[in-house]
């Protein structure tokens, strides 16, 4: 796993190279196993239109899934969307798949602890979660919904 993936803000990196099906795999286990460590165990998730995208949302279901993680699946939202199922959604955490303002070679992972982002140490701790590989186990379920209505309906 290249480690220069953990940023000080999210996860990132070139798809296929820095971020291959099996580090997001990991990463995925990772993220679940640090949500479960901090109460946290229904989670939101959501992506943008990269063509990488679905395939690491499917990744990151799953491994959220085998850490014991409640997914949420929201589908194709722009960022805010993902933060709006954190005050409305009855979650306790969430992951947006997301390349940002970045190359489409590239891809990401902003991730959410309760209703904020998390950033520095949590990212770091996550890091050394999936470097460690000792992982938490379980199984959770998943759900998908449309949130866009609700998200508009808040807007006006």
């Amino acid at each position: 796993m290249n480690e220069h993936i953990f940023r000080e803000y999210d996860v990132r990196g070139v798809v296929d190279k820095d971020l291959t099906e099996e580090t997001v795999y990991d990463l995925a286990r990772a993220i679940g196993t640090f949500f479960r460590a901090n109460g946290a165990s229904r989670a939101s998730i959501g992506r943008d239109a990269r063509e990488s995208s679905p395939r690491f949302r499917d990744i990151l279901i799953r491994g959220l899934s085998e850490t014991g993680c409640d997914v949420l699946d929201v589908g194709m939202v722009p960022t805010p969307v993902l933060y709006f199922t954190l005050f409305t959604q009855g979650v306790d955490s969430g992951v947006m798949i997301t390349g940002s303002h970045n190359p489409a070679d590239n891809n990401g992972f902003k991730i959410c602890l309760g209703n904020s982002t998390i950033f520095g140490e949590q990212i770091r701790e996550i890091k050394r979660i999936a470097l460690s590989r000792s992982f938490a186990s379980g199984k959770g379920k998943k759900k998908e919904r449309d949130v866009i209505p609700t998200y508009c309906d808040y807007l006006k």
